[in-house]
């Protein structure tokens, strides 16, 4: 009877961990991916060139991960986020040599601004900059 009876405790203790695991997994909502041709510093992060993902989630909204297959970031997103005239999915780079920089996020009703350190803001003075945009492909489901 007492076989029995770890037998279910662990079974029910499973079956929880089961449920809960692929829960948080179904809450995390995809929103797009991205190809990144060259290293670019997203935050204070150098992201290797490379597939990525973007996703969120219902638990953490103000939470954006980035995941490729040699790095993950964890972007924290504020401010208005809502954007009626963002049509197209881009995340949009400044660029200045080899180097390259998020500064936003658009997304169809989504817009996010980020911040380029002052240090690479230093960098960046010393020759023209340009902007590039790299396409967020989002999946219809």
């Amino acid at each position: 009877m007492k076989y029995l009876s770890k037998v279910l405790v662990v079974a029910i203790v499973l079956l929880a961990v089961g449920t809960l695991s692929s829960s948080i997994r179904a809450d995390e909502s995809l929103v797009g991916k991205f190809k990144l041709l060259h290293p670019t510093k997203w935050n204070n992060t150098l992201l290797p060139a490379g597939d990525y993902t973007l996703s969120r989630t219902g638990a953490a909204p103000n939470l954006l991960f980035v995941r490729g297959e040699k790095q993950t970031l964890y972007v924290t997103i504020s401010g208005k986020l809502d954007c009626r005239t963002c049509r197209k999915e881009l995340l949009n780079l400044l660029v200045q040599d080899d180097n390259r920089f998020v500064t936003s996020l658009d997304m169809a009703g989504f817009h996010v601004d980020f911040k380029v350190r002052q240090a690479d803001r230093e960098e960046l003075g010393k020759a023209p900059a340009q902007s590039e945009q790299v396409a967020v492909h989002v999946d219809p489901n």
